[in-house]
């Protein structure tokens, strides 16, 4: 999750056996989070630009979602509209369905109308979703039953109202872990806990019980929503067991960075 997040999502179903996957063949090309710095009441158009790498027209969806993911590793496709800070009725593609003719790219267009209410505070954000559309072949007449695929992307549009919303942030579920090849890390979960979307600059500096630092670890990751999560692995090299302060900080953007101080055990 280090991004911009690009999203693209499989879903599997019934089809045609050994047909060739129609969706596999359509893509979102350059990034998938769009953004925009606007304010109440403006409205501004955007687009999506879409490619068939097939030697066929293929069929395109175009549809509406709401969208957040967790710590955990989960993400969410709400019903639009469905998020407190969703921006879904803000947003009017220009297109629901569409055919890309064979080897082209197609720009889907839309509108986004923000309203004017002086109570619009932060960043608010949906989804629109690419979807290939897969239509089974006819063999001889009769469909067999098989397994196929159609691909999603799914296109994150984050409206930033200018200047407004604040950027705090919530540190919890610290653990040291270890994994199969015995490299230890830190892992500690980021939650916005704002109002404004941000991407935060992370870092832990580690100090043995001298207060000597061993170890400074630093990254930088993708757009983070309001009341979204992510999980941060701080991995160290080879240490001498024993008692260690990790000081973990994250800055937001804001004036001041925050800091959160752990003790380890090695």
């Amino acid at each position: 999750m280090g991004q911009p997040r690009r999203l693209a999502l499989v879903a599997l179903f019934a089809l045609l056996s050994h047909a060739p996957v129609a969706g596999a063949q359509i893509s979102v090309v350059g990034s998938t989070v769009v953004e925009h710095d606007a304010t109440a009441g403006e409205r501004y158009e955007s687009s999506i630009l879409v490619r068939n790498t097939s030697d066929k027209p293929r069929a395109v969806r175009v549809y509406k979602s709401d969208y957040a993911f967790f710590a955990d590793g989960t993400s969410r496709f709400d019903a639009p509209g469905e998020l407190p800070r969703s921006n879904s009725a803000w947003v009017d593609p220009a297109v629901s369905t569409l055919t890309i003719p064979a080897g082209s790219d197609v720009a889907v267009t839309y509108t986004v109308r923000v309203p004017a209410a002086d109570t619009l505070r932060g960043t608010y954000w949906s989804a629109l979703m690419i979807e290939g559309e897969v239509t089974p072949p006819v063999v001889n007449g009769a469909r067999q039953i098989g397994l196929g695929a159609v691909i999603r992307y799914a296109v994150q549009v984050a409206t930033h109202l200018q200047a407004t919303g604040s950027r705090t942030v919530a540190l919890s579920n610290q653990r040291l872990v270890t994994d199969s090849s015995g490299t230890r890390a830190l892992e500690v979960d980021v939650r916005n806990s704002g109002e404004r979307a941000y991407r935060p600059s992370l870092w832990v500096e580690l100090y043995d019980a001298s207060g000597t630092q061993r170890a400074k670890v630093q990254q930088q990751r993708g757009l983070l929503y309001p009341g979204s999560s992510l999980r941060q692995r701080f991995v160290f090299g080879d240490l001498t067991p024993g008692n260690y302060k990790a000081v973990v900080f994250v800055d937001t953007g804001a004036d001041e960075v925050v800091a959160a101080q752990y003790r380890l055990v090695f």
